[in-house]
Formats: C-alpha cells, structure tokens, sequence
C-alpha cells in the first residue's frame, strides 16, 4: 500500500503524490488527551530515559545487526 502525503489548505487535505478524486473520505480525530501517567510514573520514565542516554553515551549498546544475529542464533 503507498503512503500518501497530504497538507491541510483551507480546511481540505489535499494530497501532495497521488488522484485528489476518486478516494474515499477520509475522517480525522485529533485526539489531544495527553497520557494517563501520574508524577510518579513520570519520574520513573525521565529516570529511565536519562539512563538509557547515559547508556548510549557509554557505549553500551547493541547494534541492529547485533541483535538480529543474537535473536537467529536463539533459533538455531
């Protein structure tokens, strides 16, 4: 299935690559709600986060092709 590009112009999205016409409608919900999570779970995702930060900046990571050749050796 292609990806379709399109900008809001006056209320309408028209699309930037592809037909204008002959499309389905196509409805849009902005849904702006923020997230359910608490001050506490809050802090422990930022703490998450920076260490996994400080992590990277370390060295301390695997790479793509790492991980694929560890999840095909588990197959094996």
């Amino acid at each position: 299935m292609p990806i379709l590009t399109a900008e809001l112009h006056e209320g309408e999205l028209l699309l930037q690559n592809g037909p204008n016409e002959g499309l389905p409608p196509l409805r849009l919900v902005v849904d702006d709600e923020g997230d359910d999570l608490d001050e506490e779970e809050w802090e422990r995702l930022e703490a998450v986060i920076a260490e996994s930060t400080a992590q990277l900046a370390r060295g301390e990571h695997y790479t793509a092709d790492e991980v694929l050749g560890m999840l095909r050796a588990l197959r094996s």
